[in-house]
C-alpha cells in the first residue's frame, strides 16, 4: 500500500528520514533555494530562515535530503495501495516545486502500473495532477511543476497522494520485476521570488531515445501452428521470443501474439524492439486452413510490420499475421504464425 508524492527541492534540505533541515538564506534579487551541495564558507547571513519537513512513512517509501523514492518490488497482480508524502513548510512563507527524475529506457513493470497523482492543501481533500502509467507520470513532470498558487506560511502543509494498481491483465513476465518513483523538491522562499522562474533550471531531456537506424536482430521460427502463453523460440546468440498472450483460430492455429524479447533469459538484459515483422504460411488450395509448409516474406505469406514506438523490450499488444483471402471463397482470415523477425535501435548491445 503506498502513498503519495510531493513538492519543492532545491531549499535547504539536508536531513535524513523525512525531518525537516533549515539554512539561511539571503540576498535580494536571489532564489530562496539551497542546494544541499552548496556551501557559504563564513557566510554571516541571516536574512530569514526556511525549512520544509518531509514525511513519507511506510515501507517502499524513502527520503534523502530533498528527494523522496517511491520503490515498487514484490507486487503481484491485483495488488494496489496509497503512499501519500506530507510536506510542511518550516520558517518563512514559501512556495513549493515538484519534480520527477526520467523513467529508464525499459521499464516493462513502470509501464504496466497505473497511478493516480494528486495535489492537496491541507491533507483534507485532493485535486488530481495525473492519470496514467508510472512510465508516463516520471516524464509529465521531469521539468518541474509549482505546487502553490500562492505562497504558503510556516506550519502549512501540503500532501501529494500516489495511488497505483497493478492490473491482472497481460502481467505475464511482470511479476518479480520493480520500478521505482523519483520525487525532488524545492521551496522557494517568497520574499525574494515572485513564483514566476522554474527553479529547477534545465531539467534532463525526457524525450524518447533516438532510434536512427532499426535493424534485424534475428528471426524465430515458430513451431507448431499453437502457441500457448509462457512458449519461447530462439532468435539465435543468446536472444529468444517469449510469448505473453496468444489469440488462436477455431482450429487451435496461433495468428496473434504479444511478445517480449530475452537475452539470456532476462528481459531486464534485452535490447529495445523498434520493430516487428509477423509472417504466416500461404493458404492451401482447399480454402484456407493457413498452414506454414511455404514460408515466405511478402504480402503472399501473410506478413505484417509493427513499429514498437517508442522502442521497448515488449510489444505493446498483440501483433498478427496479416489478412489474406482464401482461395476461391474470397473469405478473409489470418494464416497461422510461421515466424517472427526482430529488430532493434542500431547501436543498442547485440
Amino acid at each position: 500500500m503506498i502513498e503519495g508524492d510531493g513538492p519543492s527541492r532545491r531549499e535547504i534540505l539536508a536531513g535524513a528520514s523525512g525531518i525537516g533541515v533549515f539554512g539561511a538564506v539571503g540576498g535580494a534579487g536571489t532564489y530562496a533555494v539551497l542546494n544541499d551541495s552548496e556551501e557559504f564558507p563564513g557566510s554571516s547571513i541571516a536574512a530569514g530562515e526556511l525549512g520544509l519537513a518531509i514525511d513519507c512513512q511506510g515501507g517502499g517509501c524513502e527520503t534523502d535530503g530533498n528527494a523522496v523514492s517511491v520503490s515498487f518490488g514484490g507486487i503481484e497482480p491485483g495488488d494496489m495501495g496509497t503512499r501519500t508524502i506530507e510536506l510542511t513548510v518550516e520558517g518563512n512563507a514559501a512556495r513549493l516545486w515538484l519534480r520527477t527524475a526520467c523513467p529508464p529506457a525499459s521499464d516493462p513493470l513502470g509501464d504496466a502500473l497505473a497511478v493516480t497523482l494528486s495535489d492537496d492543501e491541507g491533507c483534507g481533500g485532493t485535486g488530481e495532477l495525473f492519470s496514467g502509467s508510472l512510465t508516463d507520470l516520471r516524464r509529465e513532470f521531469a521539468d518541474g511543476i509549482s505546487l502553490s498558487e500562492g505562497c504558503l506560511d510556516p506550519g502549512d502543509t501540503r500532501c501529494l497522494t500516489l495511488e497505483w494498481n497493478f492490473s491482472e491483465e497481460d502481467v505475464e513476465g511482470l511479476v518479480g520485476l520493480s520500478a521505482e518513483l523519483e520525487l525532488e523538491f524545492v521551496a522557494e522562499q517568497c520574499r525574494h521570488t515572485d513564483g514566476t522562474e522554474n527553479p529547477f533550471g534545465e531539467s534532463g531531456d525526457c524525450s524518447e531515445p533516438p532510434c536512427p537506424d532499426c535493424v534485424e536482430l534475428g528471426r524465430a521460427d515458430v513451431e507448431p501452428d499453437s502457441v500457448s502463453p509462457g512458449d519461447r523460440f530462439s532468435l539465435g546468440g543468446g536472444y529468444e521470443i517469449k510469448f505473453l498472450s496468444v489469440t488462436n483460430k477455431g482450429d487451435g492455429e496461433t495468428v496473434c501474439g504479444a511478445i517480449r524479447l530475452l537475452r539470456e533469459g532476462s528481459e531486464a538484459a534485452a535490447p529495445a524492439i523498434c520493430k516487428v515483422v509477423v509472417r504466416g504460411g500461404p493458404p492451401d488450395h482447399a480454402g484456407g486452413s493457413g498452414r506454414k509448409s511455404q514460408r515466405g516474406s511478402g504480402p503472399a505469406s501473410g506478413a505484417k510490420e509493427f513499429e514498437i514506438d517508442p522502442p521497448a523490450t515488449r510489444t505493446r499488444g498483440e501483433v498478427c499475421t496479416g489478412q489474406r483471402e482464401g482461395g476461391n471463397s474470397g473469405k478473409v482470415f489470418r494464416p497461422a504464425i510461421s515466424n517472427v523477425t526482430v529488430h532493434i535501435c542500431q547501436g543498442e548491445s547485440q
